[in-house]
């Protein structure tokens, strides 16, 4: 029993010893370490704090941006789709068009024509009027005299 006592006596010592060790420590130097501990704790919160801020806020613009890419999206869809229809009508206003070129190039060529029929009767009739002038200054003894226009008259 002795040496069991003689345990709980040096025990008790080593702890008595370690608990005055400790309180021996300048504890001017223990509680500045706290406090710059603390200090760098409390930044590191704030910036922890500013970077979730950051964070929210880039995650909004992110939808943000999101939603215009899919309204982007519908919208290149739509405008594919306009273009589409535009690249139809041009092509269907070609096709009209090529068809009044030919049209215009008919009706020119029929215009030249009537015009050229025209000139050569406006070249009859003043041959018809100058040989009706030149009967009518003749005295001529038969007025039954018949009239052939220069068209219809066999010259050669």
């Amino acid at each position: 029993m002795r040496n069991f006592s003689l345990i709980y006596v040096a025990a008790f010592l080593l702890s008595a010893m370690g608990v005055w060790g400790c309180s021996q420590q300048k504890t001017s130097a223990i509680s500045a370490k706290v406090t710059e501990l603390e200090t760098h704790y409390a930044k590191l919160e704030d910036e922890h704090r500013s970077l979730q801020v950051h964070h929210d806020q880039h995650r909004k613009k992110l939808t943000q941006i999101e939603n215009q890419r899919n309204a982007f999206a519908a919208d290149k869809s739509v405008l594919e789709q306009e273009k589409a229809e535009l690249a139809k009508q041009l092509e269907q206003i070609s096709r009209d068009r090529a068809t009044l070129v030919k049209q215009v190039a008919q009706r020119t060529q029929e215009r030249d024509t009537a015009q050229s029929n025209l000139m050569q009767f406006g070249k009859d009739l003043q041959a018809l009027a100058g040989r009706v002038e030149a009967a009518v200054n003749t005295n001529s003894p038969s007025p039954n005299a018949a009239i052939i226009p220069a068209s219809r008259s066999k010259t050669e």
